[in-house]
């Protein structure tokens, strides 16, 4: 009876510490492309909060971060004010798995007419703010590119070039070995030798589930070789429409493994996911016919010009299915770039119940579009992102704004949540301040690990040229030299595992006896 009474003492104690802890909760999913930018930004608001709050974002894909945003089949249920009381009320459809969605593609124009529409008609029980019921805040640029593992051919713009035309025959089957005529025509005399001698049939690697990447590359193709790309081969997931020959990778990291993984393999990926991972680029042929990487498309402005010459909607609330920036002019400008989204409800107060996370997700929507003293954003452009167009910008802001957050009772909706980055003495303790002044030491920013990881990729290459250099001696002395340390060293490692091997089984044997003779003994 005491150790039950006990027990719900202990039990009732642990559930009032959870009443009174207070966790302030976000959810999203989506794009992979921007993904650590949001995860670093995600990051900063934990680090800097004086509540616990969580903010998470999974990243798997756009199409299905759309399709959890969209919940077009998703049912659940609010709570409305009648004169009486109030009551719950079914919501047949479109009920959001997430807080949030993001993706790299717009939402398409059908299900941008179903979701307001759907919504709509449950408007008989509720008045909404009007017939349009989601924004999208577009909140960075970036590129896709073509990566490869060809032997012997390095990174940079002296690389493998190739055009739209040379890239479809590859992934409808038609060009199957690098030493393709038309494809060798266009290289330097080195590369040419390289491409002569791969026996090697191309690896050719294709995402599975849908995704921005997939769409953004079967757009290019068809928009600028459409005899070899035709129409119906445009989509997010092209499934069983991918040729035979082509290999199927899941997600960025699977990739990421096939290109890399595969001797004289050929992927596509969002351009900041193949650098992180040092993969070759194609120098790819743009509107103006040059042939340029995206790596140097970006460090001359080639993405952002990319934003200023395309057309997109005045308003965060319209249709935005129609807007892309493929093949813009310009001699630096890369010919794919993509548009990142945020999706939001317009009604969210409908599927958050707490005003507190709601008020969080509009402080970290803010934070997308940030001034450089807050450095929410600006990190991120380490990663290959660029900021929109200020006009862009301008309409994403404008877009959250629109949004039903009801935060207070006030008329002007102000929100309980807001930054520190100067002092503030007294205001900067409150609980629901994000506090520049408040960091952890595992707080380590992408600037410390870049620099970081720059001076050591530095010192690796220069230690490995020195090898190389010393195993290329005319006498073979230094390879012999290298050859009779890697011996040793094996030899040394076998005793090392034996000795460890040794110790443990005597360790078990000593263990053994003690137990026998003390734990045991009559």
């Amino acid at each position: 009876m005491k150790i039950a009474q006990a027990v719900t003492i202990f039990l009732a104690s642990v559930g009032s510490a959870l009443a009174d802890g207070e966790v302030v909760t976000i959810h999203g999913s989506g794009t992979t492309n921007p993904s650590k930018c949001i995860w670093h930004i995600m990051s900063l608001f934990e680090e800097r909060s004086q509540i616990t709050t969580r903010l998470t974002y999974r990243a798997v894909g756009s199409s299905t971060g759309q399709k959890e945003f969209l919940g077009a089949t998703n049912t659940g249920y609010e709570i409305v004010e009648n004169p009486g009381d109030d009551a719950l009320v079914e919501i047949g459809s479109h009920v959001p798995h997430n807080d949030f969605g993001a993706g790299d593609i717009p939402i398409s124009e059908a299900a941008y007419l179903e979701l307001n529409e759907k919504v709509e008609l449950q408007s008989g029980k509720n008045t909404y703010v009007n017939k349009l019921h989601m924004v999208h805040l577009p909140f960075a640029m970036s590129s896709v590119s073509f990566f490869h593992n060809i032997p012997g051919i390095e990174r940079g713009e002296d690389g493998i070039k190739l055009d739209a035309c040379d890239l479809a025959r590859i992934y409808n089957g038609k060009v199957s070995y690098w030493n393709d005529e038309e494809i060798v025509n266009k290289q330097t005399d080195k590369i040419k030798t390289i491409l002569f001698d791969i026996e090697e049939k191309i690896f050719v690697s294709r995402r599975v589930e849908g995704s921005s990447s997939t769409k953004s590359i079967t757009q290019f193709l068809h928009a600028k070789c459409p005899v070899e790309w035709p129409a119906d081969m445009v989509d997010s997931k092209l499934g069983d429409k991918w040729h035979a020959s082509t290999n199927p990778c899941q997600g960025s990291s699977g990739m990421t493994k096939c290109v890399r993984q595969n001797a004289g393999a050929i992927g596509y990926l969002d351009s900041g996911h193949g650098w992180s991972e040092e993969l070759a680029e194609v120098s790819l042929k743009n509107e103006d016919g040059k042939y340029l990487t995206s790596a140097d498309a970006y460090s001359k402005g080639g993405i952002t010009y990319a934003a200023s010459s395309g057309v997109t909607p005045d308003r965060a609330d319209l249709d935005w299915s129609s807007v892309e920036f493929l093949n813009k002019p310009g001699a630096d400008t890369w010919p794919i770039v993509v548009m990142s989204y945020v999706y939001v409800r317009k009604d969210v107060n409908r599927f958050m119940d707490s005003k507190e996370e709601r008020g969080l997700l509009k402080l970290f929507l803010e934070a997308l579009y940030d001034d450089e003293e807050k450095e929410y954003f600006k990190p991120c452009e380490k990663l290959g992102f660029a900021p929109p167009p200020k006009d862009v910008k301008r309409v994403a802001i404008e877009g959250i704004e629109s949004i039903s957050w009801d935060l207070s009772d006030n008329d002007n909706d102000e929100n309980m949540w807001s930054h520190e980055i100067d002092t503030i003495p007294i205001t900067g303790m409150g609980k629901y301040v994000i506090s520049a002044k408040r960091r952890s030491l595992s707080g380590v920013s992408i600037e410390d690990i870049a620099g970081a990881e720059a001076k050591l990729k530095g010192e690796v290459e220069y230690l490995t040229a020195t090898v190389q250099s010393l195993m290329k001696g005319t006498n073979g002395e230094f390879a012999y030299l290298f050859n009779e340390m890697e011996s040793e060293n094996k030899k040394n490692d076998a005793a090392l595992v034996l000795g460890a091997l040794s110790f443990t089984m005597w360790s078990c044997v000593c263990v053994g006896f003690i137990v026998k003779r003390y734990v045991f003994r009559k």
